[in-house]
């Protein structure tokens, strides 16, 4: 019944993407999709009329209800009824958007030529590989493989937005002929960022970190440069979703200004580096959203750039490893020890490795505490804060 759904959405994506033949920007990545997804639409929302997929429709599924500005109707035969009506009336209004922003997400391999079938990229934007998802797709190499497809997708005159810092992502230029535009750190990339720093208020203002706390840097790209504060975000992760939406924009014409001032009305998608206000007068830099290996390093490095008279991590389990599972987990301990954090909380089973690691490092045992769930973890913690 699944595959016989999937082939009439299938269907009516690709009729609605006939009829009006709107640019399709596509992202995939291990990691930093939905910021990307989320950042490129802002900027494109200054100039077009722009829908990108919410929450999770990245899949077989999801795409194709995202295509036609439909939400899930789950079992509900009405609201698939519903979802009909909707494809009929797309076929005959002239209003549907000139841009859409499509997140792509893959779990097994084959998942991104597929949903590629169903809208052809004209933009191909690839964010990161790592261990994310490895346990589905195998190794480092299966994941590079599988994203790549969406690169290979690219018609002729497409364009192919790749992060300059990751060599699995460069590799992919190699598979397209067409327009590539890197972003990065690197000083060969195309759209490059220097000058990184968290720019915080005084601490009598940490009320509502969302404004005191915030990201500032640099933007060189073609011989120019322009400053960018975003408050209410950190963390390197938000630079490079600003560095690839910058180079979206920029495709499409728009002027350095006109981006960075679109800029101003991104928010990263909740649960991705925001610094909110907690009890006892500190700051949670929440990160808690679907946690991968490198998503959850660069919460660290984050977390040590805000100011502040202790610095704790509590780190959970992160799922869909593989073989990598207690080596990824491992790593984080390393880090806690390495940036010299002042207290650790673990969560979980596998976050026991990250607790583990720490203590062989010497990462003082009276420092550490482990929990098996959130549940169970929320009172010690709060006990610790003052």
């Amino acid at each position: 019944m699944k595959n016989i759904l999937q082939l009439i959405l299938k269907y009516l994506a690709k009729t609605i993407l006939w009829r009006h033949k709107p640019v399709v920007v596509a992202v995939t990545g291990s990691v930093g999709k939905t910021g990307t997804k989320a950042a490129i639409a802002t900027v494109l929302r200054q100039s077009f009329f722009v829908w990108e997929n919410s929450g999770n429709y990245n899949n077989e599924i999801g795409t194709p209800l995202a295509i036609l500005g439909s939400e899930s109707p789950g079992k509900n035969i009405f609201l698939w009824i519903k979802v009909f009506i909707r494809f009929l009336y797309l076929l005959v209004t002239p209003r549907y958007p000139q841009v859409l922003v499509l997140e792509m997400a893959a779990d097994r391999r084959g998942d991104i030529k597929y949903l590629t079938t169903i809208a052809r990229p004209h933009i191909a934007v690839v964010t990161r590989i790592s261990e994310a998802h490895t346990e589905f797709l195998g190794d480092l190499e299966s994941v590079q493989r599988e994203k790549a497809e969406l690169v290979r997708a690219l018609p002729h005159g497409g364009v192919a937005i790749l992060n300059a810092d990751d060599h699995r992502v460069m590799a992919m230029k190699n598979l397209f002929f067409g327009n590539t535009i890197s972003f990065g750190l690197r000083e060969d990339a195309v759209v490059r960022a220097v000058d990184i720093r968290t720019r915080q208020e005084a601490d009598s203002n940490l009320k509502n970190p969302e404004q005191a706390i915030g990201l500032n840097f640099k933007i060189k790209s073609r011989g120019t440069s322009r400053s960018v504060f975003i408050p209410g975000v950190v963390g390197r992760a938000n630079v490079y979703v600003l560095l690839s939406a910058f180079a979206v924009g920029l495709k499409f014409g728009l002027k350095p200004d006109e981006i960075v001032n679109a800029f101003v009305n991104f928010s990263p998608p909740p649960g991705r580096l925001r610094p909110l206000a907690g009890i006892k007068h500190t700051v949670i830099i929440d990160d808690t959203y679907n946690s991968s290996p490198e998503a959850a390093f660069e919460s660290l490095r984050a977390l040590t750039e805000v100011k502040g008279r202790r610095r704790i991590a509590v780190l959970g389990d992160m799922l869909e490893l593989g073989e990598f599972t207690e080596s990824s987990h491992r790593k984080l301990g390393r880090m806690v020890k390495d940036l010299r954090l002042d207290l650790l909380f673990t969560v979980g089973a596998r976050a026991k490795f990250i607790a583990d690691e720490a203590r062989k490092r010497k990462f003082g045992k009276t420092k550490i505490r482990e929990f098996n769930s959130s549940i169970e973890a929320a009172v010690p913690i709060q006990n610790r804060l003052k």
